[in-house]
């Protein structure tokens, strides 16, 4: 695992020290005492890594308010449990010492209370960070990313075949949740640092995607994906692929779950390899049609749309400045090849 990160504070009516005391305050609930947490993430969620009753490692996520209500997060946590049931390696939900999977604690400094749960640990390295070149052999490349794309497709396979809970409920990355006037991650094209050219682009991409959407959307796989398929969110343990961070899960095509991550490997030297090993180990566990493939410059627009109304929800925050252009060029980029592709 990496040093811990906390380039964003993730609310700012609570000081890291104050999550600490109440992450240390939930391990309580889970019959763990005299083990300090020790800090590896506070950016959406403040993560830190614990040790559970028996001295085996594990992850206590304290979730960030107003991104996830109390039924959602454990919507996710019945999902992980119910794909770690079924045979993929990844974060498993560990129950409290009362049996609830998800818990709300508060501290003496705040009426405010935070939604925890733990996790299991799972093994294994980033794949790399986004933003950097990958590091791996280029004989590892092939086989890793087709593993990526085996993952995913076994995702999927194993959510078609779950019967969801009445009480399920996630996010849906769908027309309104993309593209609509109130998107998931935000209003992209509201950014106020857009130049004219680029605004008036991306509202011409905006306005393709919902007509073509409208049109053929209904050809396209569609269901529970991860949706975070980034390279901080796959881990690599001796060739294996294990994938965490399920907090950005929800419904929508699976074909973006492939562009999210293609979108973030487009300027790697081996990306036609990538690509090809991804689709590669995706067909081999579950049909791509032709159909899903052909969308792909469309979807990996609409991913970058994403990252510009998840930027602008965040841009007063430290730090936040450094990702504008790239996050903007990036978007450029997509929607220019979409509508190359688009004819």
């Amino acid at each position: 695992m990496t040093a811990a990160s906390t380039h964003l504070s993730n609310d700012q009516r609570f000081s890291l020290a104050d999550i600490e005391d109440l992450a240390t305050a939930a391990l309580e609930r889970w019959g763990v005492r005299n083990s300090p947490p020790q800090l590896l993430k506070h950016r959406e969620n403040t993560v830190y890594r614990v040790e559970d009753t028996s001295g085996n490692p594990a992850v206590l996520r304290v979730h960030r308010p107003g991104y996830h209500d109390e039924t959602a997060i454990l919507s996710e946590l019945l999902w992980m449990t119910q794909l770690s049931s079924n045979g993929m390696d990844l974060p498993r939900p560990i129950p409290a010492e009362d049996g609830r999977l998800l818990v709300s604690v508060g501290t003496d400094h705040s009426t405010d209370k935070r939604y925890v749960d733990m996790l299991s640990w799972v093994t294994g390295d980033k794949m790399g960070l986004t933003g950097t070149p990958l590091t791996l052999a280029t004989d590892q490349i092939g086989p890793l990313f087709f593993s990526l794309g085996y993952a995913a497709a076994q995702l999927h396979n194993l959510s078609d075949r779950w019967t969801l809970p009445p009480e399920f409920r996630r996010h849906a990355w769908d027309h309104d949740g993309l593209i609509g006037e109130a998107p998931f991650w935000g209003r992209f094209w509201d950014l106020p640092d857009l130049g004219q050219t680029d605004r008036e682009l991306l509202v011409q991409g905006r306005e393709a995607a919902s007509q073509w959407l409208t049109a053929y959307a209904e050809q396209l796989d569609y269901g529970l994906i991860h949706a975070d398929l980034i390279k901080e969110n796959v881990l690599i343990d001796n060739g294996t692929v294990r994938l965490i961070d399920f907090d950005d899960a929800g419904f929508g095509w699976r074909i973006f779950e492939l562009a999210t991550v293609l979108l973030k490997t487009r300027d790697e030297l081996e990306y036609p390899r990538i690509k090809q090993s991804l689709f590669e180990g995706y067909r081999n566990c579950r049909t791509l049609s032709a159909a899903d493939e052909d969308s792909l410059p469309l979807f990996m627009m609409l991913r970058s749309f994403t990252y510009l109304g998840w930027w602008n929800e965040r841009r007063y925050e430290p730090g936040m400045s450094a990702y504008i252009e790239p996050v903007v060029a990036e978007a450029r980029a997509a929607t220019l090849e979409f509508f190359n592709t688009a004819g």
